[in-house]
């Protein structure tokens, strides 16, 4: 190390002074030409920028300032170390060829910048975009996009960075092929859980937010991932299920039904005479037709079958609202009403009973 050192200063001296001095005049000719630069862009063209309708220009001349600049700035720093005119070998160190190398590793990391700045660009306006949208499901499509692009960058950045340093990239992805067998098998679930990502953003078939069911796990949907959506069950414990099985299993999203069913079975006592029935029946019908809360394009209300308890009356219909709250206190004043239209003719609910009849002849 210290040879090194020895043999750089010895070099250094026959660096003759005019080049030095073409070193400096570049580099700061190169600070000269980022101030102006700067400077043109935050007045002009920023100005021109705020006067468009839209502020797609105005995001994009901010993305583009800081990475310019220094991109002037490793033009003059290179240009200025090639002024000095140094020997090709110093001490058995390839001087051309680590310039080369520190210049696409400078540009390489510029240029990763700038793609960054352009794609928070594109990050600000399709979050913009999900919001505006009734999908909360866009507002998790969103982060998960930015960082997707953020990943193909870095590696096609790497990917430069090791073609330009002279690594075979073809056998490098060859030997990827060669273990990707093997890598496949092992991440199978991780890549069934993409494919179920990719099948939710597609199909949509649930919002953030909505009340679904899938497999054991039922909830209102919190947040969805890559590899797996987190539902909270109405206990508010929190049910991670992995993607994939949105795949392998249905999806009942409760929040999308249009309109809320109530049915159930009435039973009244088989002292109920056929006037009492025929009222029953037409009073339930009535209760539906006059309540604003219920469907009125669809109803059943029938008496139906000769139970072995009790006289059945059939009851089918809709509320407008699906609403779980609401739905309930629909259907208790609903079940009140009936209450009250029993009450008033007179007729008792059945419940589970049995009778005995004595033969009082064979009694004797």
């Amino acid at each position: 190390m210290i040879q090194i050192f020895e043999t750089l200063n010895f070099e250094m001296i026959h660096i003759s002074a005019e080049d030095l001095l073409m070193s400096f005049i570049l580099i700061f000719l190169s600070f000269v030409v980022r101030f102006f630069f700067l400077y043109i862009l935050d007045t002009k063209i920023t100005a021109l920028a705020k006067k468009t309708r839209t502020e797609v220009d105005d995001q994009i001349v901010y993305a583009v300032r800081n990475p310019v600049g220094y991109f002037i700035l490793l033009h003059g720093f290179y240009f200025a170390i090639f002024s000095l005119h140094l020997p090709d070998m110093v001490g058995g160190i390839d001087i051309p060829d680590i310039m080369d190398k520190g210049y696409i590793l400078g540009f390489s990391f510029i240029m990763s910048y700038l793609f960054f700045k352009l794609i928070d660009v594109i990050g600000f306006y399709v979050t913009r975009m999900a919001k505006d949208s009734d999908n909360m499901l866009d507002d998790q499509l969103a982060p998960l996009l930015i960082k997707s692009l953020r990943i193909f960058v870095i590696i096609l950045v790497v990917l430069f960075i090791l073609e330009a340093f002279n690594y075979s990239i073809t056998s490098l992805l060859a030997g990827l092929g060669i273990g990707g067998l093997a890598f496949a098998l092992a991440a199978q679930d991780t890549v069934s859980n993409l494919f179920g990502s990719f099948t939710i953003f597609t199909d949509k078939p649930f919002h953030m937010g909505d009340w679904v069911r899938i497999g054991d796990a039922e909830g209102t949907v919190e947040e969805v991932g890559f590899r797996s959506t987190r539902i909270r069950r109405f206990d508010q414990a929190q049910v991670t299920v992995p993607n994939s099985q949105f795949i392998k299993n249905d999806v009942i999203n409760y929040s999308a039904m249009k309109k809320r069913r109530i049915k159930f079975n009435l039973g009244v006592t088989y002292g109920t005479s056929p006037e009492q029935m025929t009222k029953v029946v037409e009073g339930i019908k009535q209760i539906i037709k006059e309540d604003y809360r219920f469907d009125h394009t669809f109803s059943m209300v029938h008496f139906t079958e000769f139970g072995d308890f009790s006289l059945n009356i059939f009851i089918y219909c809709f509320t407008k609202t699906t609403v779980w709250d609401e739905f309930l206190s629909v259907r208790e004043e609903f079940n009140l009403k009936i209450m009250q239209l029993l009450e008033e003719l007179e007729v008792e609910i059945a419940f589970p009973s049995q009778m005995i009849y004595f033969d009082k002849d064979k009694r004797r």
